[in-house]
């Protein structure tokens, strides 16, 4: 008798046997470079191929990472039965398309943030991932990290009581050029989608749960995306979260928790490496966590665990998280009256 192995099944068959997941890389810009970089520090994971629009472009890419196998085509990526899981890491409005493809063809994946550019998209990933029986992730690595599962058990053992108010502020400064991923329109580009998805998925993170009122103010560039944009959310029993992002003004990357016992102050919130617990009347105290490499492999690891273990999504970052955050960002932008070109 003959039995035919699909979808995750396959994967959980096989690499319980040969300990290894090979991976391949979809879309060959920074965040790819510094993933593949970091890939190379997971054992039992092997990067085995790469694809870009460009060959000379995954070329140069497969070589810096030392990759047997460079394609200008996507699909011929998605087809090598060699693969377990890629990693999609082209522009926002290209995530659907391309974590489809990938689970079309039966291969597990581990998606750039933010999945894709509305909730309906989110949705329709997850119904096939499921529908399939197959894996599939969102790269928020923020939660993989371990400064913030440390910073989440802190907060459980009610350190400073119960969490009342989340604050957390996101803002950079980046040139208005033509194509910019930050501001083309047509990319899916802004604030939110790209920045404040980071202080949302912080707030979630904190509260253990979805808001349940959402109100939020933009300020356009002439491009006609969110340059700067401000979420007030409201949560079960009045918690609150006061939130911003910004590509056009500098702010301090910073989140603060406050409680009815004290505060914890958090730099760099979306990739920390220490934070302070204050509790009233008392001294600050440091909490040292840091990361390895540029702190990617963390998911990816998250990612290997699973896949070994027969999972088809992840607890950390489960996929109906996923869903809910993205609905959260479309009702923002309905407010705003924001839409992208082409928008299912």
């Amino acid at each position: 008798m003959v039995l035919l192995l699909t979808g995750q099944n396959f994967y959980q068959r096989r690499n319980i046997m040969d300990k290894i997941i090979n991976w391949g890389i979809l879309g060959c810009g920074n965040i790819a470079n510094k993933f593949a970089t970091d890939l190379q520090t997971v054992s039992g994971s092997v990067l085995r191929a790469v694809a870009a629009q460009d060959l000379d472009r995954a070329q140069n890419f497969a070589k810096k990472h030392t990759v047997e196998r460079a394609y200008s085509n996507y699909t011929t990526l998605v087809n090598n039965p060699d693969l377990d899981v890629i990693y999609v890491a082209t522009t926002h409005n290209f995530h659907y398309e391309h974590a489809a493809l990938c689970l079309a063809a039966n291969k597990a994946v581990l998606c750039e943030k933010p999945i894709c550019v509305n909730a309906q998209e989110a949705r329709k990933l997850v119904e096939l991932s499921r529908e399939k029986d197959i894996f599939l992730m969102e790269a928020m690595w923020t939660r993989f990290l371990p400064a913030v599962i440390r910073l989440k058990k802190d907060l459980d053992s009610g350190i400073i009581g119960t969490p009342q108010l989340v604050q957390a502020d996101f803002g950079i400064t980046k040139p208005q050029e033509a194509g910019s991923r930050f501001y083309e329109n047509k990319l899916a580009a802004g604030a939110l989608l790209d920045l404040g998805i980071y202080t949302i998925n912080f707030a979630n993170i904190v509260f253990g749960s979805h808001p349940e009122r959402i109100s939020g103010y933009a300020q356009f560039s002439d491009q006609g995306v969110d340059q700067l944009s401000t979420y007030n959310l409201l949560y079960s029993e009045g918690r609150q979260a006061l939130l911003s992002a910004a590509v056009a003004l500098p702010t301090p990357h910073q989140a603060r928790i406050y409680g009815d016992k004290g505060r914890i102050v958090i730099d760099d919130f979306y990739h920390p490496q220490q934070y302070q617990i204050i509790l009233n009347g008392k001294k600050p105290q440091q909490v040292d966590e840091i990361f390895d490499g540029f702190g990617y492999l963390y998911e990816a690891r998250e990612v290997q665990q699973c896949l070994l273990g027969g999972k088809t999504e992840s607890m950390i970052c489960s996929l109906d998280e996923t869903v809910a955050i993205m609905q959260v960002m479309d009702d923002l932008r309905k407010q705003w009256g924001l839409r992208y070109p082409n928008e299912n």
